[in-house]
């Protein structure tokens, strides 16, 4: 995807992403396209005026590629979105989040400690944003660690502080003391609950209940095998919430009757009351 100096149709570009760069957005501006509209007619084609093809254009903080100069970041605008075609990038999202390193995942504000997460315990992430960090290492066959520079997806959950989601390595390799270069890639410490079709997997079934809080008002009782659509994930006193809007049937068609609210989905480290069918795409 390309990067851009200015949001304009006129601007050139400066620069390009490619799959799996993260940014971090920090304005939105919709411009005006001009796009050529052509009609065929027999064979002979047609050429009309230009029409305006409205696009979103959105200014990102991403990782310099300068590797002479001191600025960790720069700033350029890329093409989000364009009408009557697919998105080029899509949001961290928020919601529950489930620790996957092995080691214990902390949250820091500055450099105290708000929290540590044991593997495979859940946290909630409000919000997401970049930074530059040079404390991941990688260990050499000559038995010595050496850091490396990275971009780490920070969260902010709601037990307090930013832990890292994940890190992207700035380059490609990082050399050791020793002389060889340590290959370094991409770290996930935390991973997202899917959005998407859940089937009742309880013989007991689970309480669709009116709030996000275990405890709220009981709407219904959704029985074994029943599939719901969840939408939204949240976490609340140690278990994943799931809200949803649409109740299916079997064959994962639409059901009359339907109830909005929130449900169980599971609380680490084993009990279950939902299991995805059927990621959202």
């Amino acid at each position: 995807s390309p990067v851009f100096e200015t949001p304009e149709a006129s601007s050139i570009p400066i620069g390009s992403l490619k799959s799996g760069d993260v940014v971090e957005v920090v304005e939105t501006k919709v411009v005006m396209m001009k796009q050529r509209v052509s009609e065929s007619q027999g064979l002979s084609m047609l050429t009309s005026d230009f029409e305006g093809v409205r696009t979103v254009r959105v200014r990102c903080m991403m990782s310099s590629d300068d590797n002479a100069s001191k600025m960790r970041f720069k700033s350029g605008w890329i093409t989000l979105s364009e009408e009557g075609k697919s998105e080029t990038a899509s949001p961290i999202p928020v919601g529950a989040h489930v620790v996957s390193s092995e080691e214990p995942l902390m949250s820091y504000s500055g450099t105290q400690i708000k929290s540590i997460l044991p593997s495979g315990s859940c946290m909630e992430v409000d919000a997401t944003r970049l930074e530059f960090d040079e404390s991941e290492t990688v260990k050499c066959v000559c038995g010595q660690e050496s850091a490396y520079p990275v971009i780490a997806v920070k969260a902010l959950i709601s037990l307090g502080g930013y832990a890292t989601l994940f890190t992207r390595p700035v380059g490609k390799s990082s050399p050791c003391s020793c002389g060889k270069e340590l290959v370094t890639g991409q770290r996930h410490y935390a991973n997202p609950v899917e959005l998407g079709v859940y089937k009742i997997v309880q013989p007991d079934g689970v309480f669709l209940t009116e709030g996000i809080g275990p405890n709220t008002p009981i709407v219904t009782t959704l029985k074994q095998h029943a599939c719901v659509e969840v939408v939204e994930t949240r976490v609340e006193e140690g278990c994943v919430r799931g809200k949803i809007n649409v109740h299916l049937s079997s064959d994962l068609s639409e059901m009359g009757e339907q109830n909005a609210g929130w449900i169980s989905l599971f609380e680490p480290p084993s009990f279950v009351w939902a299991e995805i069918v059927s990621e959202k795409r």
